[in-house]
């Protein structure tokens, strides 16, 4: 009798756990724990990712879902914005030289090419060519037709600009190939069309348009391009114009959103050469987006655009045994009180927040909090705001300085789960400080002292007992946030405020710049942090000169700042404890003091397993 090592050449494996990654896919198993046969299966779904720093529409695009690029766009005007991708959050890249929207784009995220497109005044259309190494533009040589709402396809030595406008009323068919220095002419296109924006796809010899705007309407048009000749491809099943797309060949291209020419589209749909099958929608529908042309139709992003209005979304498309879950914030427990600039310590599910002011006083009160609910623990000695300036646990906190009544202060408290008790007090008064580290090893450092509440750079240890001046900042930091290790010599901070927003790390005796500066900077953050680590940590909330109070949030994967999902609610002054995977944001200004608390969970990745059965 034929078995299934027989046929498949492999046997049935026995696992006394289930298989927990993506090299599974495919892979039938008996799980012991479960008495069941599994196997791990591929699922399709577009996710939520962090959104862009700058909301816009009818950008360029260029790149992988994990290493994309978003060019320029229109936002109340054309702009010079670029933004790059890490697969996690958006950062910001080298300003264009001129404001531009709805030009030819394509290439990787660091070998770019952005060609033609509007200017100001009214989206005017331009010759112009510009190329991105992946920190800079640089000019390079025009495109024959001057045009706007144009598409493109290819890489930077081997690219095509095809269709668009070039004076708001005309459409074109004009090709134009670009081999890394100049424009030739290549075959005009079967039909001129406009309103392509991110709709190429492909490479110069394997490209594809999809859809547009013959000038009348939206078109179901298909183009396909060999490097000679354009010939017509599978119809798409409805009409569409400003969509983005996902692939670098004719025969696996994934197209997604747009305009249907009387409605917003989400629809998202896989071609293989000859004919279209839908896929699971966008979770927004929206046009003038941009996509990600190097990409495939296994991994796309989708990004920015109209919904209306302007958008910053950002969505991931995933082809895979692995469901990924998206960080985001999510509503708490209330806070009993309304509070600003208390401080917190511990996990997001096992955190107390104390002190604080609750606009007509300074607080005393301490909460404790299980994951859902806050239960009051023993009061503090000092009232204080204390500006995020605790560390420790539930069960075995620290405060130190902060802003009692009308002034600074130097005290020290420690709490044992359930009452304060005086400890050593700083050498410094101050506050606005950070600090780091456990009850027993902690690290407090700048913040605003003497003389005059002034940014100071003083750096102390804490060994449980008392405070030792260590190694002072570089420079001067008041209102300051830090990400901290287990103990004194394992901390990171990031400097907010008139300091700048740079990085630094600490290592027990020097300090060291990691050259990482904030996607923005905050002067004070709500929510986040306060016990993450030098290779992970996420910040949300604060104030900014524009737009003010912010819900941002700005995660760190040791490397780089990118954009994380928003809080629900804009605040700043808020106490923040836990970790990059679970933290808390509590309390804050909104503009008044605020009792919420939202929880932060980070990424999360599960396969996808499914039983077996014999019905």
């Amino acid at each position: 009798m034929t078995d299934y090592k027989t046929i498949f050449g492999r046997k049935i494996k026995f696992l006394t756990s289930d298989l927990s990654a993506a090299e599974g896919e495919g892979e039938i198993f008996y799980s012991d724990t479960d008495s069941e046969f599994k196997i791990a299966v591929s699922t399709a779904a577009w996710s939520a990712s962090a959104p862009l720093i700058t909301a816009r529409q009818s950008v360029g695009d260029a790149g992988t879902q994990a290493a994309n690029l978003c060019i320029g766009g229109y936002v109340t005007a054309e702009t010079t914005v670029t933004e790059e991708y890490n697969g996690t959050g958006w950062a910001a890249g080298g300003a264009l030289p001129a404001a531009k929207n709805s030009g030819a784009s394509f290439g990787t995220q660091t070998a770019a090419v952005y060609a033609a497109g509007g200017v100001p005044p009214n989206s005017t259309a331009s010759n112009t060519t510009t190329e991105y190494d992946g920190s800079s533009w640089t000019a390079g040589n025009n495109v024959n037709t001057a045009r706007d709402q144009v598409a493109g396809f290819g890489i930077l030595t081997a690219g095509v600009a095809a269709g668009g406008t070039p004076d708001g009323s005309a459409v074109s068919n004009s090709t134009e190939e670009y081999d890394g220095t100049n424009w030739t002419a290549g075959e005009n296109l079967g039909t001129a069309l406009r309103s392509l924006h991110s709709a190429g796809a492909g490479v110069l010899t394997s490209g594809l348009l999809v859809g547009g705007n013959d000038n009348t309407a939206a078109v179901t048009t298909v183009q396909e391009y060999d490097g000679t000749d354009w010939t017509a491809g599978g119809a798409l099943p409805a009409a569409k114009l400003s969509i983005a797309t996902s692939g670098t060949s004719q025969t696996a291209v994934l197209a997604f959103g747009g305009h249907s020419g009387t409605a917003f589209l989400a629809t998202s749909q896989e071609y293989d050469g000859s004919s279209w099958t839908s896929t699971p929608n966008m979770g927004t529908a929206r046009d003038n987006i941009g996509g990600s042309p190097s990409g495939s139709t296994k991994a796309a992003l989708v990004v920015g655009g109209r919904t209306p209005p302007i958008s910053a979304l950002t969505e991931e498309y995933n082809v895979t045994a692995v469901t990924i879950t998206q960080g985001t914030w999510a509503s708490g427990g209330n806070f009993p009180v309304t509070i600003q600039d208390a401080c917190g310590a511990g996990p997001g599910t096992a955190s107390v927040v104390t002190g604080g002011y609750d606009g007509p006083a300074y607080d005393n009160e301490t909460f404790e909090y299980d994951g859902s609910t806050w239960t009051e623990g023993g009061n503090l000695n000092t009232a204080r705001a204390c500006y995020n300036i605790g560390t420790g646990s539930q069960t075995a906190a620290l405060v130190a300085g902060g802003y009692a009544t009308t002034a600074h202060t130097a005290n020290s408290e420690e709490y044992d789960g359930s009452s304060w008790t005086e400890g050593g007090n700083l050498n410094n008064s101050r506050y606005s400080g950070t600090g780091g580290g456990v009850q027993t090893s902690a690290l407090m450092c700048g913040g605003n002292g003497d003389p005059g509440n002034s940014a100071i750079a003083n750096t102390e240890s804490y060994n449980g007992s008392s405070w030792t001046n260590e190694t002072a900042l570089p420079v001067a930091k008041g209102t300051n946030k830090m990400f901290s290790g287990t103990s004194e010599t394992s901390n990171i901070i990031c400097g907010f405020g008139p300091a700048g927003n740079d990085t630094i790390s600490y290592d027990g005796s020097s300090w060291t710049d990691l050259g990482h500066h904030l996607v923005d900077s905050k002067s004070n953050m709500a929510g986040g942090s306060a016990q993450g680590s030098t290779t992970s940590a996420i910040i949300a909330g604060g104030f900014d000169s524009s737009p003010g109070i912010t819900a941002a949030a700005q995660q760190y994967n040791g490397s780089a700042w990118a954009t994380a999902p928003s809080l629900s609610t804009s605040r700043y002054g808020g106490a923040c404890s836990g970790t990059y995977s679970s933290c808390l944001g509590v309390g804050g200004e909104q503009p008044a003091q605020s009792n919420h608390t939202e929880e932060w969970t980070g990424e999360t990745t599960a396969i996808n397993l499914k039983t077996i059965t014999d019905s």
